[in-house]
C-alpha cells in the first residue's frame, strides 16, 4: 500500500528530529543494558525462574536438554526477553515525553496516574504466576505418577511455560485499568459490563482452565477466583471513571 505523500514526509520529519533520535538511542540503550545484564548474570537469573519447579524437574534436580543449540537458545531467548522488559518502561516514557507539548493538563494528569497504575498490576499478575500458580502447578502435575516414573523436563519446556504464565498473569491484572481506560474514553460503559457479570464466572472458569498447567480444580480456581475480583474492581474503576453517568444514575 502506497504511503501519501503528506503521511510519508511527517514520518521522515519525525525520525530525522534530533530528540526523536536520542529517545530511540535511549530505548535501545535500555535494550541494550537489560539483554547484557541477563547474559553475564545468567546463571544468576536462571537460578532464579527455576526456584518455582522445586528441584523436581529430574531425578538431578535440574531440567535437562536434548540438543546441542538448546542452551544457547535459552540463554539467548532470556536476554532478549531482559532486554525487551528493562527497554519498554523507557519506551513508554520516551513516548509520554515527545507527546506531552500535544496534551492538555488533564490528558496529561491521566496518563501520569494510568501508565504507573498499569505497570504495577502488570507486576502483581506477574508476581502471582511465580509465587503461587507455578509452584503449585508444577508440584501436582510432576508428583503426578511419580511412583511410576521419573520426571525428564527438558529445559526449553520449562521456559516457555515459565514466560507463558509470567505473560498471561500480567495480562489479566491489567484488566481494572484497562476497563478504567475503557469506561473514560466512552468505549464501554458501567452499565455494558454490568450487562457481562453474568458471563463471567463461566468466562473466569474458562480462562483459569486455559491458563492453568494443571487439569485439577484447585490450581483452576486459583486462576478463576482473581479474574472476578478483578473484574468487580474493574467494575467500579470504570463506575467512577464517568462522574456525570454516576449522577444520572443516581
Amino acid at each position: 500500500m502506497r504511503i501519501p505523500r503528506g503521511v510519508k514526509h511527517r514520518l521522515l520529519w519525525v525520525f530525522a528530529d534530533p530528540g526523536v533520535k536520542r529517545r530511540i538511542f535511549l530505548v535501545l540503550v535500555a535494550f541494550g543494558l537489560g539483554a547484557s545484564l541477563s547474559w553475564y548474570y545468567y546463571s544468576d537469573v536462571m537460578a532464579f525462574l527455576l526456584l518455582p519447579a522445586g528441584g523436581q524437574l529430574s531425578p538431578n534436580r535440574r531440567p535437562i536438554f536434548t540438543a546441542p543449540a538448546d542452551m544457547f537458545t535459552v540463554k539467548l531467548q532470556l536476554a532478549l526477553r531482559a532486554g525487551i522488559v528493562v527497554a519498554f518502561p523507557v519506551l513508554v516514557y520516551q513516548t509520554f515525553r515527545f507527546l506531552n507539548p500535544l496534551l492538555n493538563k488533564q490528558q496529561r494528569w491521566f496518563i501520569a496516574i494510568f501508565l504507573p497504575a498499569s505497570f504495577v498490576c502488570y507486576l502483581l499478575g506477574a508476581a502471582f504466576a511465580y509465587f503461587v500458580i507455578l509452584p503449585t502447578g508444577l508440584q501436582y502435575l510432576l508428583s503426578f505418577g511419580a511412583d511410576v516414573a521419573d520426571p525428564m523436563i527438558r529445559i526449553t519446556d520449562y521456559m516457555a511455560l515459565v514466560y507463558t504464565m509470567l505473560f498471561w498473569l500480567g495480562i489479566i491484572f491489567e484488566l481494572p485499568p484497562a476497563m478504567f481506560l475503557l469506561a473514560k474514553f466512552r468505549l464501554v460503559s458501567h452499565q455494558q459490563f454490568k450487562k457481562f457479570r453474568r458471563y463471567l464466572p463461566l468466562t473466569a472458569f474458562f480462562l483459569g482452565a486455559v491458563i492453568t498447567p494443571t487439569s485439577d480444580i484447585v490450581n483452576w480456581t486459583r486462576v478463576t477466583v482473581p479474574i472476578i475480583v478483578l473484574f468487580e474492581a474493574g467494575m467500579f474503576l470504570a463506575w467512577l471513571a464517568r462522574p456525570k453517568q454516576r449522577r444520572q444514575s443516581a
